[in-house]
């Protein structure tokens, strides 16, 4: 006989490794707080709500509780940020100099160890993302530069040559500077290049600091799943955080060879870019952490990707960096055999027509659409996965995601509600 009830959760942990971001934890939850009822009315349910007043310090970052609600079940979860936004807030706090130093030895690097041509080769559209941010740079920089000569030429004549100099270095200087805060602030221009050097330097093993974390981070998962309070755990990683996630895990697996089985271990990666830094010459032991993580069996590992997020790398398996192969509309429920299950789920059907032409040209806002809520129902919502009264291998197992499972009215539709009649009741 089914037993729905083995697939309904009402005790889930979910861990978020965001990406690059210097946005702090109260930040985080502003924005969670908004998104979660969003959420609540896409789905139509009657409760979806925070049950602390503010986040409660953990020892790698913060946490708060939720309940949600529908009209045939309920469901709490525990959301806990792995936060390492103060790492980069020190990044880009550093000097102008320093700054731009390291950006062109990041560019140097990519370039001189063939990555950025495996970029290419791999994913042209990461490619040209990525020369993106050095374009845009290189053009701010260039309208200063020619500001400044026209500037030079018109106060030669009346100020001499050494003045209008001067004059002309430092509008274009200013210019420049102008430029890279606006409209450079509009495209996270600043982040963009520290996050290359971030990116070298983390992959080169550069940055003892962020590979500290990604140990206090595993150890951190490992003593949750140890606790055994809750019916399943789920590791988020967004972005960069796609690659923290997965050698945060890699450790966990090596404190505790048998993490997964006892309570049940997910890993969900959106909008990844691991192949960023597995494509490097220098990233053995971040393609050692997938492997890792990929063949561990009680380990079920599904990756989110989007044609239209050209921020992540589309159709690339993060694993064996080969061409992807998209799951079908409908896997074996906690068949995680392929590894990573990989599903595409295009943001523009997580967002209605009007969202999604004002943000069009907005890269990052489309990136981060990963871990928002949706305008409308889709088979991936960041807070589904969250708020779901049912366990992730469901989730994942159908393209549909939650819509496989909730009528319009937020029901629990047969044979998973709480009170189906007959043969397929599940309690």
């Amino acid at each position: 006989m089914w037993d729905g009830a083995r697939w309904r959760t009402e005790r889930r942990h979910l861990f978020l490794v965001p990406g690059y971001d210097p946005m702090p934890v109260d930040g985080h939850r502003r924005i969670f707080e908004r998104e979660l009822n969003r959420f609540r009315e896409t789905w139509s349910l009657e409760e979806a709500t925070c049950l602390e007043d503010a986040p409660r310090a953990t020892p790698t970052g913060a946490a708060w509780s939720i309940a949600a609600r529908g009209g045939n079940w309920r469901t709490g979860a525990t959301f806990e940020l792995l936060a390492w936004n103060d790492l980069v807030q020190a990044d880009m706090a550093r000097s102008p100099l320093s700054h731009m130093g390291g950006t062109l030895r990041a560019l140097a690097d990519m370039v001189t160890s063939g990555t950025l041509g495996r970029y290419f080769r791999s994913s042209p559209r990461y490619g040209f993302f990525f020369l993106f941010t050095y374009a845009l740079t290189l053009l701010f920089w260039a309208i200063g530069a020619g500001l400044g000569l026209l500037a030079y030429d018109a106060a030669a004549p009346a100020i001499g040559t050494l003045g209008a100099a001067l004059f002309g270095i430092a509008l274009a200087a200013g210019a420049g500077a102008v430029l890279m805060r606006w409209p450079g602030r509009k495209f996270r221009l600043k982040q963009s290049l520290d996050l290359a050097e971030f990116s070298v330097d983390f992959v080169r093993g550069r940055h003892p600091a962020i590979d500290a974390r990604v140990e206090a981070f595993g150890a951190r998962i490992a003593a949750v799943a140890a606790a055994g309070e809750a019916d399943e755990i789920v590791l988020v990683g967004h972005s960069l955080g796609a690659m923290l996630a997965v050698s945060a895990l890699a450790y966990a697996l090596k404190l505790n060879p048998a993490l997964g089985r006892s309570v049940p271990v997910r890993l969900l990666t959106v909008g990844s870019t691991t192949a960023k830094f597995a494509l490097h010459p220098a990233g053995g032991r971040l393609r050692e952490a997938a492997r890792i993580v990929a063949e561990a069996e009680a380990i079920g590992w599904l990756e989110i990707q989007a044609r239209d997020d050209v921020v992540s790398f589309y159709r690339i398996n993060p694993v064996t960096l080969e061409e992807a192969r998209f799951a079908p509309l409908r896997t074996v429920t906690g068949d995680f055999s392929e590894r990573p299950l990989i599903r595409a789920h295009p943001i523009r059907d997580m967002l209605s027509e009007a969202t999604f032409a004002r943000f069009r040209l907005d890269m990052m806002r489309l990136h981060c659409q990963y871990l928002l809520a949706n305008d409308k129902r889709a088979g991936y919502d960041f807070f589904a996965v969250l708020a779901s009264p049912l366990r992730f291998d469901l989730l994942a197992a159908s393209a549909n995601g939650l819509r496989t499972y909730l009528d319009a009215r937020g029901l629990l539709m047969r044979p998973y509600s709480p009170a189906d009649p007959g043969p397929w009741r599940a309690l």
